[in-house]
C-alpha cells in the first residue's frame, strides 16, 4: 500500500494495490485527515472492485485544511491530481468536506462514463445507486422487506434514496438520524419517504427537524433500531459498545467501513445478519463503468437501466455469500479475495473493517 504525499498542499493519497492498472476512491477534506482512515477506505474500495470482477485498486486521500484555507487547498490538489486522472492512476470522488463542484475541473480528464444524471430532489445518480444497492442487499438477505421496520443512521442523500427504495418494497421507516438529530415515526405509523426526500432537498443535513415526528438527540437512533438498521454517518461509528445494546435482525451500510471488528463479532453472536459495506455500496461502480459492468438492453445508458443492473448484481452477490458459515460479511470477503487471487500472487493484508 503506497502513500503519496501532495506537494502543492498539505495532504496525501493512499493507493491500496500498487501493481493495479488504476485506482479510484474517496478524497476528503478537514483540518486533520489521518492516513489510517484513508487506508481503510482504500481497502474497502479494492474489495468493491473485486466483488464485481474489476482488477482495479481502491484509493483514498485527505486534504488537511482549515476553512479559511479551503479554496486554495482544493485548487492545489486539483492541479496536482489532473495528470493522475488523465493517466487513470487515481480517480477521486468527493468524500466528506468536498463536493462534486470542487472536483469538477477534473471531469474532462476522467475516463469514467460521463453520465451525470440527477434523481428527484437533487440526489446524484451515485447516491441513488448507493441507497438502492444497500436496500437491495438487505432485501435479498432477509427474503424481502414487506412488513420490516427500517431505521437509518447518518442519513444523507443516499439515505433518502434508500428510504424511498425500502418503502417501495413494503418496509416501514421507523426513524432517521442525521448530524442534527433523530426523528422517530409517529405512533402507529412510519415516516413518509417522499416527505423525507423533499425535506433533504430543501434543508440538507438539518432535514430531520422538518419531518412529521418527534425529534431528539441523534444518538437516540441506536435505541430505536429493532429490526433493520442502515448505518451511514462515518467510519467505525458502530462499535462494540453500541452493538451490545442493539437487538437488530440485519445491518446494512450507507458509508464505507461503518462498523468495527468487535462490533461485527457482537452482532453476529446475537444472530444479526451483518452485510459488507463494499457490496452494499457497489452500485455507483455500474454508473462509472457501465460498459464493463452493466448489461444494458440495446446499449441504452440510462439511470433506470443502470440502477436495475446494479441492484440485480448486488442481490446476486448477497445470495452467493449470505449463507457463509462465518457470516455474510466474511462470506463477502472470501468472494472478493477469490477474484483478487486471479490476478495477484499475494492477497493484501487486512480486511476492510474498522479497528
Amino acid at each position: 500500500m503506497g502513500l503519496r504525499k501532495l506537494t502543492g498542499t498539505d495532504g496525501f493519497v493512499v493507493v491500496d494495490l500498487d501493481d493495479a492498472d488504476g485506482s479510484a476512491g474517496l478524497m476528503r477534506l478537514a483540518p486533520k485527515i489521518l492516513p489510517s482512515g484513508a487506508r481503510e477506505l482504500a481497502r474497502s474500495a479494492t474489495y468493491a472492485f473485486a466483488s464485481v470482477g474489476m482488477p482495479r485498486s481502491g484509493a483514498s486521500g485527505g486534504i488537511n485544511a482549515r476553512p479559511d484555507a479551503r479554496a486554495d487547498a482544493v485548487e492545489a490538489f486539483v492541479a496536482e491530481c489532473e495528470p493522475w486522472v488523465a493517466g487513470g492512476e487515481f480517480l477521486p470522488d468527493a468524500g466528506k468536506g468536498l463536493n462534486a463542484t470542487d472536483l469538477a475541473p477534473l471531469q474532462a480528464q476522467d475516463p469514467r462514463h460521463p453520465i451525470r444524471l440527477r434523481a428527484s430532489g437533487g440526489i446524484s445518480l451515485a447516491d441513488r445507486l448507493a441507497g438502492c444497492g444497500a436496500v437491495a442487499a438487505v432485501a435479498t438477505a432477509l427474503g424481502g422487506l414487506e412488513g420490516r421496520r427500517l431505521v437509518i443512521e447518518g442519513c444523507g442523500p443516499a439515505g433518502a434514496a434508500a428510504a424511498a427504495a425500502a418503502a417501495a418494497r413494503g418496509a416501514t421507516l421507523s426513524g432517521v438520524a442525521s448530524g442534527s438529530g433523530f426523528c422517530s415515526a409517529p405512533a402507529g405509523a412510519g415516516l413518509d419517504a417522499t416527505a423525507l426526500a423533499e425535506a433533504w432537498a430543501a434543508h440538507g443535513p438539518d432535514f430531520v427537524q422538518h419531518l412529521d415526528g418527534p425529534c431528539s438527540d441523534a444518538a437516540d437512533v441506536w435505541g430505536a433500531a429493532d429490526d433493520v438498521l442502515l448505518v451511514g454517518s462515518k467510519m467505525g461509528v458502530l462499535d462494540h459498545t453500541t452493538a451490545t445494546d442493539l437487538t437488530v435482525t440485519a445491518v446494512g451500510c450507507l458509508h464505507p467501513v461503518p462498523f468495527t471488528t468487535r462490533a461485527l463479532v457482537v452482532l453476529q453472536a446475537a444472530g444479526a445478519l451483518v452485510l459488507a459495506d463494499f457490496i452494499c455500496l457497489a452500485g455507483p461502480l455500474f454508473a462509472a463503468w457501465p460498459g464493463e459492468l452493466a448489461s444494458l438492453e440495446g446499449g441504452a445508458v440510462t439511470a433506470e437501466a443502470i440502477e436495475q443492473a446494479a441492484s440485480s448484481a448486488i442481490a446476486d452477490l448477497v445470495s452467493e455469500t449470505v449463507e457463509h458459515p462465518d457470516g455474510a460479511f466474511l462470506g463477502a470477503c472470501h468472494h472478493a479475495e477469490s477474484f483478487l487471487a486471479t490476478w495477484r500472487q499475494q492477497l493484501p493484508f487486512g480486511r476492510p473493517i474498522a479497528a
